[in-house]
């Protein structure tokens, strides 16, 4: 596979290291909208054979000339999510499939959401293309983690909450951060958010809904409801499901930033005049907090990314958490980044590389619980990133009475 990496940031700097790892990959190109940033992290990287390119996502036509001037088989939109039209079809007309980590949300904002995505679906149907949406941890893993519940371990399955924990400090930083892109994880946290109730979408209060959740190896988290593409995708995939969320987990600090942003309208797109000069405000608190991939070697303590299945087993009702932890500490030793960048950025090249190698296989415009989560899931542990599943009911982790169709291929 020739692959090109778009956005140079946190997690496409993770997925970037682990392609130019992998034999799989004949060529590798990274690019950033930002000058030298690609070429910074070529150096990085060390091989000379990696071409770096100073490439704008909001460019249609130059993307289409980078993807068939390096040859280009499958890219990686790891830049904002609102380029993810913009690129969708410039891989439509380069001729590339298409991979990326995250959608618009739930707010009316012109910004392109699934189902904006999703109508493109017969466009690569007939150019015999595959466009792999939400491919990173949450969404992404947390799909495939479903998938593989309703494949293995429940016969009906009624519930999928997907709960997210971090209980990591930052050396040297108090106080309200984000691990991932600053824009996106505001735009999560104070938009309404989707969730599946008895047949029907419903839009939850932004931050509402506090849960106290035991995570693995992190323990007791509060979770509040934000806007993830999980709660959409779910329900279109699996017949009779009843109930799909997402809450995330966190500390009150910056639980309390979040309202308070959204309640002065800092979380706000649109520019407004200061002193004469147009500024969108949610620009200025980006501008404000630390660059996500600067937190490497600064941070201490572990994230949990899983999915609580819950259902019917030879007519007892059960469920399930599966999940993967992984710690500061494992991702800086082997990268040198932060976890929560390391959990988004290693499923993606896993995604590749079953598509490059026909395990995935088939055309259109696909979300991750569609494919066979078997194959994915043995390259989760061969990938750094070991996943568990414990049964709600014991508390018992990968109970040896979890059936398995058949062993995972290599």
């Amino acid at each position: 596979m020739k692959v090109l990496v778009l956005g140079c940031g946190a997690v496409g700097t993770v997925s970037a290291l682990k392609f130019a790892q992998d034999p799989m990959c004949e060529a590798l190109v990274i690019a950033d909208t930002s000058p030298g940033r690609a070429q910074q992290l070529a150096q990085r990287i060390g091989n000379p054979e990696v071409q770096a390119l100073t490439l704008d996502a909001g460019d249609r036509q130059a993307l289409v000339r980078a993807i068939r001037e390096t040859g280009t088989t499958i890219l990686l939109n790891a830049a904002l999510p609102a380029t993810n039209l913009i690129v969708m079809r410039a891989c439509l007309e380069a001729g590339c499939d298409y991979l990326d980590m995250a959608s618009g949300g739930a707010e009316d904002d012109g910004t392109p959401k699934l189902p904006d995505q999703f109508s493109l679906d017969h466009e690569f149907r007939a150019a015999g293309r595959l466009a792999l949406l939400g491919m990173g941890a949450d969404p992404g893993t947390s799909n495939i983690y479903a998938a593989y519940a309703a494949k293995h371990l429940l016969d009906q399955v009624t519930g999928f909450h997907v709960r997210d924990g971090d209980n990591s400090v930052c050396a040297g930083r108090d106080g309200f951060l984000a691990t991932f892109s600053p824009w996106v994880f505001i735009d999560e946290c104070t938009c309404g958010a989707i969730s599946w109730r008895n047949g029907e979408y419903r839009l939850e209060e932004a931050l509402s809904g506090r849960e106290p959740f035991d995570f693995p190896e992190l323990g007791v988290l509060n979770t509040y409801y934000v806007d993830h593409e999980e709660s959409r995708t779910l329900p279109m995939f699996f017949a009779g499901l009843q109930v799909a969320d997402f809450k995330l987990c966190m500390d009150d600090t910056t639980w309390r930033t979040l309202k308070v942003l959204k309640e002065l309208g800092l979380h706000g797109k649109e520019r407004i005049s200061v002193g004469g000069v147009r500024v969108a405000p949610r620009d200025l608190v980006v501008a404000l907090l630390p660059d996500p991939a600067s937190l490497a070697g600064r941070m201490q303590g572990k994230t949990c990314v899983g999915t609580l299945a819950r259902g019917v087993r030879d007519g007892v009702e059960h469920s399930y958490y599966i999940y993967n932890v992984t710690s500061q500490d494992h991702s800086y030793r082997e990268l040198g980044v932060q976890a929560t960048a390391y959990q988004t950025g290693v499923p993606p090249v896993i995604a590749a590389k079953l598509i490059a190698s026909g395990t995935w296989s088939g055309s259109g415009v696909r979300s991750p619980e569609q494919f066979d989560p078997d194959p994915f899931m043995t390259q989760l542990d061969a990938s750094g990133m070991p996943w568990h599943i414990r049964d709600e009911a014991t508390g018992i982790i990968d109970p040896e009475y979890i059936w398995v169709e058949e062993p995972l291929a290599a």
